[in-house]
């Protein structure tokens, strides 16, 4: 009875082990594709804002609103959606400034930023002297990007795919291999659209005393992609 025990858990202990085992890996290579599209970009959002700094609050948020009213009007007189547009901060402020080690109370600034959304980038340089002229403040920044940014993305990743099989296709002949077929594949996440920054205070002087605004350049962007795939090898 002793020896059927011992026989059984030495069984036990044997299954263990074996289940524990690593499976044993297929012969196989990785590699790393990449993929690059570039294009001209076909929207811009711009950021702005508008201060207005007086006595008291009433009086700030009265002529803020105004500003407001007359960048609304300009947006527009420009031809771009109210859907395009949105309101992203309004705040209230007190100032003061030292005067003789004390601190002096100024008045209230009122602020109200906007963002914008531009679909047609000959109307970017137009828009933004047309802005600085009527009440905007300042211009905070400006990105560009794509309507249609997936569409790029995904030709981006037919290109990273591709570069991978052929990466793979050259490392199993210079092995004396065969590809088979892939059995891992890993997205790899890329970095967003580029934003341009600008001196804004520089720029929008420079705005406000040109007669004519020159054109913005855009130049182009760049869409990659990045996956790493594990081929079969034969």
């Amino acid at each position: 009875m002793n020896k059927l025990i011992i026989a059984i858990f030495i069984s036990c202990i044997t299954a263990v082990t074996y289940a524990h085992e690593p499976a044993a890996q297929p012969d196989h290579v990785s590699v790393t594709g990449i993929g690059e599209i570039e294009a001209e970009p076909d929207q811009a959002i711009l950021n702005i804002g508008i201060n207005a700094q007086r006595p008291n609050l009433a009086e700030a948020k009265r002529v803020a609103d105004e500003q407001y009213a007359s960048v609304l009007k300009v947006i527009k007189q420009a031809g771009i959606d109210d859907r395009k547009v949105k309101s992203t901060r309004m705040s209230a402020q007190p100032q003061y400034e030292w005067r003789t080690n004390q601190r002096v109370y100024k008045g209230e600034l009122v602020s109200r930023s906007l963002r914008i959304t531009i679909e047609d980038l000959d109307k970017v340089s137009p828009l933004m002297q047309a802005l600085v002229e009527n009440g905007v403040s300042t211009i905070d920044g400006m990105s560009t990007g794509f309507k249609d940014r997936k569409a790029l993305e995904q030709q981006a990743l037919g290109a990273a795919a591709e570069d991978a099989r052929n990466k793979a296709e050259y490392l199993a002949k210079q092995l004396g291999r065969t590809l088979g077929t892939a059995y891992m594949i890993t997205e790899q996440i890329q970095d967003g659209s580029p934003v341009f920054q600008r001196d804004m205070q520089m720029a929008t002087r420079a705005l406000a005393e040109s007669a004519a605004p020159p054109p913005e350049m855009f130049g182009t962007e760049k869409v990659r992609a990045r996956i790493m795939v594990r081929f079969n090898l034969l």
